[in-house]
């Protein structure tokens, strides 16, 4: 995607996955949203990609449904008195594995942030919305109080060479990208549960 107007972050490296990683394939929820279902978040521009957390970082990685680190909750606690500037309700998402909440960077062309996640305190900071679809069964994701800067797979459209295991998400002005294009998807329970042999009832 071309980003005109903006000092460019110097791309992160690409990260790819070795031995060192099979401690995210672990099956332990964390206890806090052990019990609630999950979804998967992807972009338009690399389908076979999920959100994830690796090293402490939100990323895109091949998806994996045995890894939790790529399975979210979306919170809608607080949807019904926290809505954006076009009305549509907020959420949160918080990480099943690691308990961490997706938190909004500090500006644009920075990265995503984590935050633990409290389920009884309210973080303006974690606080997320889906736009209209946008005509393709995709959404941009962008923070509840500011809905020009959305979630972006920094460099992942063609131009800057594509989605990449480890590409880093940053939030960006809308700029029509694939990148920028997104949809929450459940997972399918009765998968997960044969999976990881865990009751979620």
């Amino acid at each position: 995607m071309n980003h005109p107007g903006h000092h460019t972050p110097t791309p992160p490296a690409a990260t790819h996955h070795h031995t060192h990683h099979t401690e995210s394939t672990t099956h332990k929820a964390h206890p806090l949203v052990a019990d609630r279902p999950s979804v998967r978040l992807y972009c338009k521009a690399k389908t076979d990609y999920s959100l994830a957390i690796r090293d402490g970082h939100v990323i895109l990685a091949p998806s994996n449904p045995a890894d939790l680190r790529q399975h979210w909750v979306k919170d809608e606690k607080f949807s019904h008195r926290v809505k954006d500037a076009e009305g549509f309700p907020s959420f949160a998402l918080i990480n099943k594995k690691t308990g961490e909440a997706l938190k909004h960077a500090t500006g644009a062309t920075h990265p995503v942030q984590l935050v633990a996640y409290k389920p009884d305190h309210f973080d303006e900071s974690i606080m997320w919305t889906e736009s209209h679809d946008l005509g393709d069964m995709y959404k941009t994701i962008r923070m509840a109080h500011n809905i020009r800067l959305n979630m972006d797979a920094f460099n992942g459209d063609p131009q800057h060479g594509g989605v990449h295991d480890g590409a880093k998400i940053v939030l960006w002005e809308w700029k029509k990208g694939e990148n920028q294009r997104w949809r929450i998807a459940p997972y399918c329970e009765s998968s997960i549960q044969r999976l990881f042999q865990y009751d979620f009832h």
